[in-house]
């Protein structure tokens, strides 16, 4: 049974954490914080009470430690697909709405949903519920009436045989969506598999969520929609495939309304966000198709390549992560920006035996998207902007394509090779302009810290990059916009359970505010 806010105040000691000095204990580690603490009482310029914490990150759970847990590098193969959430957050305002994996116990089976808000120089825990969850954490979403929406799936990869589950097979218990309202109490709980089977549509099997992939769950007006990885029924040959499957709900009952999207074989990254008119993915594929595909699945469109990818259909290497795509609001005909890294040689051969999966620097690069991208023929490459200034032809499958779109870093030609970016990310900050961040690696095996740089909605460079930090973000969670800035979180436990809030202003500012 999840906890109400309202109970785990009551029940919770107040974890003011005071010294001597009547100081907060968090207070010295926020940047421009006067080393006075954070107060507890009164009210803030408006008139509002200031926020009550109710507890601390120590208190309640330990979160997943970016820095020691997720560090792998250009030249690992578990950077080939996406990875699964850890901690997850949604901000309206500057309160931020977080789910977050409790590895307290191991890596699976408990979580909690925290609500953050600033207080002076910091942020603090207002609220805590425990929601009902699978294994895993897989999405999280808010609507406007303050509702939550937690996906979670089984880990259940040792239980996957080609016996078992049976084809047609429809299973409890293997992916979960729970609304919640602001209290904690459960508005539907969603078990999906039943769900879509429930439809009499004869859908795929949940199997496996998350699979050499990650999970998106996204809002709509009167929808929710969940994408994630599984693995497919056996095939002729006996062997169970990896792809990526959707499903819709209605969000004021949890009834599925729509059991599937594109087709992307191999699907090893996903991305998923409603423009106001309906869901929009970006999948990274490897075979059918070999592209990064982009498609409206409400309606349904149909696939668009963004990017073709170098290499033989099926290799599982692609050269590739994925980034992110956003709304641009302000031009009549190109309505999208995708951001993208991907290495800038056409060859595929690696530069050295100890580094297979690398053949050449991972440089950033971003299409634009036609707004009426579904009303054009995704073969003709119509679709994307032929006004960005730089092209790039490679051998794809079996046919050479020719991808149009606008390089932000030259890492292949001023490193000779060695240099990347990794786990690129995109965050609109409104009137066009967008923050792009991701990690440099100067070479396969030096991390050289978090850097950022702000774009307009061509590409064009409006501040600089530069280094933000020396820590590493996340893989498996997407930054996000905080009240006219751009956020991200971590997790860190190696000295004392806390999670690392990161922002940057448009001017790229960077502070750091540590949640303890």
């Amino acid at each position: 049974m999840p906890m109400s806010r309202l109970s785990l105040i009551a029940s919770l000691t107040l974890l003011l954490a005071c010294g001597d000095d009547g100081s907060s204990g968090s207070g010295a580690a926020t940047e421009g914080n006067d080393g006075s603490g954070t107060s507890t009482a009164g009210a803030d310029s408006t008139g509002e009470p200031l926020p009550v914490p109710v507890g601390s990150i120590g208190e309640l759970l330990i979160p997943f430690d970016t820095d020691t847990q997720d560090v792998e590098g250009p030249a690992s193969w578990a950077t080939q697909y996406g990875k699964s959430p850890e901690i997850i957050a949604t901000a309206h305002g500057t309160t931020i709405d977080v789910l977050v994996q409790d590895y307290t116990a191991g890596p699976t089976g408990k979580a909690y949903l925290l609500r953050l808000e600033p207080l002076n120089f910091d942020y603090v825990i207002t609220s805590v519920i425990e929601p009902p969850m699978l294994d895993r954490v897989m999405g999280l979403a808010r609507d406007l009436n303050d509702n939550l929406y937690v996906a979670s799936g089984a880990a259940e990869a040792e239980q996957i045989t080609l016996q078992y589950p049976a084809p047609g097979e429809h299973r409890s218990g293997v992916v979960r969506v729970v609304k919640l309202s602001s209290d904690g109490e459960i508005q539907f709980d969603t078990d999906v598999d039943l769900a879509r089977e429930a439809t009499g549509e004869g859908p795929e099997l949940v199997i496996n969520p998350m699979v050499a992939a990650t999970s998106r769950l996204a809002m709509g007006p009167g929808s929710v929609a969940l994408l994630h990885g599984i693995n497919t029924d056996p095939d002729g040959d006996g062997v169970r495939h990896q792809k990526a499957l959707t499903t819709h709900f209605q969000s004021l009952t949890g009834e599925v309304t729509r059991t599937s999207s594109i087709w992307v074989s191999h699907s090893f990254d996903q991305r998923m966000f409603h423009d106001g008119t309906g869901f929009l993915e970006m999948h990274l594929g490897d075979a059918f198709p070999r592209d990064i595909a982009f498609a409206r699945v409400d309606p349904d469109s149909g696939s668009y390549p963004l990017l073709s990818i170098k290499g033989a259909t099926g290799a599982n290497n692609t050269f590739t992560r994925l980034g992110d795509a956003a709304v641009i609001d302000n031009d009549p005909t190109y309505g999208y920006i995708a951001l993208f890294s991907t290495e800038v040689t056409t060859g595929t051969e690696p530069l050295n035996p100890d580094q297979g999966t690398v053949a050449g620097s991972r440089d950033l690069g971003i299409v634009r998207v036609r707004r009426d991208f579904e009303n054009t023929d995704g073969g003709s490459g119509a679709h994307i902007d032929p006004g960005l200034p730089h092209s790039f032809t490679v051998q794809s499958g079996d046919a050479q394509r020719t991808n149009r779109l606008r390089w932000l870093t030259s890492y292949q030609e001023d490193s000779g090779g060695l240099a990347h970016a990794e786990r690129p990310k995109l965050v609109p900050l409104g009137n066009d302009t967008y923050v792009v961040l991701w990690e440099h690696w100067s070479t396969t095996s030096t991390f050289d810290g978090t850097w950022g740089m702000v774009i307009d909605a061509s590409g064009g460079t409006l501040v600089e990059a530069r280094k933000l930090n020396d820590a590493h973000m996340s893989r498996g969670d997407d930054a996000f916009g905080l009240n006219g800035e751009a956020a991200w979180l971590t997790g860190h436990n190696t000295t004392a359970p806390q999670l690392h809030l990161h922002v940057v202003d448009a001017d790229l500012t960077y502070r750091m505010i540590i949640v303890d």
